[in-house]
């Protein structure tokens, strides 16, 4: 037997909370891009909307996510 042991949940545990900040990430700057160009169309209303809506940001981050395949 080796003087290193391998644990696997220990790892797999650490390869989550990995993945899920790069998730975090992405989405932080998905959302970001999809304020900015709705600014810059001049769509403030539909920007504002996005940051207090749940429903409408799910529906615009689906569209953005299913644009950038």
């Amino acid at each position: 037997m080796s003087i290193f042991e391998y644990d696997e949940e220990k790892h797999m545990k650490s390869e989550r909370k990995e993945w899920r900040e790069i998730g975090r990430k992405e989405g932080l700057k998905a959302g970001f891009d999809i304020i900015k160009s709705l600014m810059d169309a001049g769509k403030y209303e539909e920007a504002k909307r996005a940051l207090s809506d749940n429903d409408y940001r799910e529906q615009l981050c689906q569209n953005y996510f299913s644009e950038s395949k």
